[in-house]
């Protein structure tokens, strides 16, 4: 297999990875802007007469220059203006209207462009770790333990799609929130560094045909020269990461994050997201 064709392949394969929470590549853009941010949703359809909630909120910012990546993650029960709608948890904006709303609600919240989106459900994300051959993750024992799913799995381990989803969606101890984000970036990672394994190389025509059944997105289509380049030069374990942080609170029965906007402002600076 030539260079050129192995280029193509990956591209596939990197379009894998992209669709549950992160961009490997820059896409081709009009902007005078210095970043692409891409905002990156993981959405629970929990009935086909329902788009479901967006329980995985991540907004990937790349350097176009530097090629730089920086990540910030918003809770899912952050506390905000819903566009067009009224004051609800962030992940809702999905389930009231549709991408556009949520595109519209998270830059309205956080002052911040959004140029393009990923979204994928829960049930893609299963069905993306199986069609790889399953992942592997560093299990922490204490959650291996209250979850049979698990099956007893602890330390480095291979988890199925099923297994990966309780893994990731897990938040009954004293990280919460904190640690369920956590762990969605580390399994995008084994993602990533089980896609990019030349032994699946060969699984590219079953993966990118799920993608193009399953993954939203209007991202538009780029070159391979630019996909080979930020193969050889991008890591993710190096991206800035932040979390939008604040006070859990009740109101009328209901659990909220009330973000702390001081925090907020300073490491979207931080990681440079207006830049």
């Amino acid at each position: 297999m030539n260079k050129k064709i192995v280029i193509v392949v990956l591209v596939g394969i990197i379009l894998l990875a992209a669709s549950l929470s992160y961009l490997l590549f820059i896409p081709q853009t009009n902007s005078s802007s210095e970043r692409i941010n891409v905002l990156f949703l993981g959405a629970d359809a929990r009935t086909p007469q329902t788009q479901g909630y967006t329980d995985s909120i991540n907004i990937l910012s790349i350097d176009k220059n530097t090629k730089e990546v920086s990540i910030l993650s918003i809770p899912r029960d952050t506390r905000v203006q819903i566009a067009g709608k009224g004051v609800d948890k962030i992940n809702s904006a999905y389930a009231y209207g549709d991408i556009n709303t949520t595109k519209k609600t998270v830059e309205n919240f956080l002052k911040v462009r959004i140029d393009y989106y990923v979204l994928v459900d829960f049930t893609d994300f299963k069905e993306l770790v199986d069609s790889l051959g399953g992942i592997t993750m560093n299990v922490e024992p204490h959650i291996s333990a209250v979850r049979p799913e698990l099956h007893g799995k602890t330390g480095v381990s291979k988890l199925t799609g099923d297994e990966a989803l309780i893994y990731v969606r897990f938040r009954q101890d004293s990280e919460s929130e904190g640690g369920r984000m956590k762990r969605h970036r580390e399994a995008i990672t084994a993602i990533i560094n089980e896609a990019l394994n030349p032994s699946n190389i060969l699984q590219a025509p079953t993966v990118l045909n799920q993608l193009r059944k399953n993954v939203k997105t209007d991202i538009p289509p780029l070159e391979t020269t630019v996909i080979e380049k930020l193969i050889t030069g991008f890591n993710i374990d190096n991206a800035k990461t932040g979390v939008v942080t604040g006070e859990y609170t009740h109101i009328n029965g209901i659990n909220y994050m009330i973000p702390d906007m001081n925090k907020t402002e300073k490491t979207i600076i931080d990681l440079g997201l207006r830049n």
